[in-house]
């Protein structure tokens, strides 16, 4: 039995569990065992899959809550082993709900331990009083009721079609390429989190889309690709206009000491330096403009004004070294007739 006390966060269930259970295998069955006794079925909407929340907010709420659907039960039972270490992912797809034929929409959990991606499905087994039915089952027996949408999670060297998953064909070989499951995984793991999303489009549009659950998926994927390409083009867009308004800074700081006729006097370095960080800036900046909609086309940014405003910088920039390399060339005692040439 767990404290109450640590029944609100995931990273407090984490802590408790590897601190009264020594081994992985112990702490992954502590962890499934908390999950499926204290999370209940949100029966109005059991089986689907809950879009609306990032993944922290999911687990607070059904922290919460004490109940929610199946991806509550997935996102939270992974968390908890991800806290402690143990690598595990939450793979969406569809099932066979209960055996039958009957295909639903569902979320579940691949665990990696003793070397292999083992499957489990939280919420199939909640509220189990003894021996688990869907706690740590290898890839071959998991697919007849399980088929994610991603083929990688299949975890299966010849992975199967939908097709072939609704009539129940689970060892189909012909005609297919040998998938090396580990260093697959592993690649797949090692991507950022919008090379992931890529790499599951690529391979959703490899294995076809046609069925409507698939092209659903799809969209929601390419949605999250959207997503953070937006989240990006934001990040490079506001840098874009910091580089552009440290590189003013530094021109105009020049500018105001060019029109106050080099003084107080700097050495000829120092002067020098003053416009040194400003092409750099105006590079960073252009080159920032460039990547904005690369992956995803985004009319939210007005690059057309921020490229506008770093080609008259630049401009304004060469117009300031030439009067620099004139001065600098310039013996000292004729330089101040520099400042009122045209």
């Amino acid at each position: 039995t767990f404290p109450t006390a640590v029944s609100f966060s995931s990273s407090a269930i984490a802590a408790y569990i590897e601190e009264n259970f020594l081994k992985n295998n112990e702490r992954i069955r502590a962890a499934y065992r908390w999950v499926t006794a204290n999370i209940e079925y949100d029966k109005d909407s059991m089986l689907s899959i809950n879009w609306s929340y990032n993944t922290q907010d999911k687990i607070a709420a059904t922290l919460r809550r004490k109940k929610g659907v199946c991806d509550n039960f997935a996102s939270l039972f992974s968390d908890i082993l991800v806290k402690m270490n143990i690598p595990s992912q939450v793979v969406n797809g569809i099932t066979k709900a209960d055996g039958s034929n009957s295909i639903q929409a569902h979320s579940w959990c691949a665990v990696y331990f003793n070397n292999e991606w083992l499957l489990c499905d939280p919420t199939w087994d909640a509220g189990y009083n003894y021996q688990p039915r869907y706690f740590l089952i290898t890839p071959s027996q998991f697919i007849y009721s399980h088929w994610p949408f991603d083929p990688l999670w299949q975890l299966l060297p010849y992975p199967l079609t939908q097709k072939e998953f609704e009539r129940g064909n689970t060892i189909s070989q012909k005609n297919k390429t040998y998938f090396n499951v580990n260093d697959s995984v592993s690649s797949y793991l090692a991507l950022d989190s919008m090379q992931q999303l890529e790499a599951i489009a690529r391979r959703m549009l490899a294995s076809g889309l046609n069925q409507e659950t698939l092209r659903v998926w799809y969209a929601y994927n390419q949605m999250n690709i959207a997503i953070i390409a937006g989240e990006n083009d934001m990040y490079l867009y506001n840098a874009a206009v910091a580089d552009l308004n440290n590189a003013s800074d530094y021109l105009n700081k020049f500018i105001e000491y060019r029109n106050n006729l080099f003084v107080p006097i700097k050495p000829d370095a120092d002067i020098k330096d003053m416009l040194q960080p400003v092409d750099g800036f105006i590079q960073s900046a252009t080159k920032k403009t460039t990547e904005i909609g690369l992956v995803k086309e985004n009319f939210q940014y007005d690059t057309g004004s921020l490229k506008e405003r770093l080609k008259s910088l630049s401009e304004k920039l060469n117009e300031q070294n030439k009067f620099l390399n004139r001065y600098l060339s310039t013996p000292v005692l004729e330089r101040e007739k520099v400042f009122y040439e045209k």
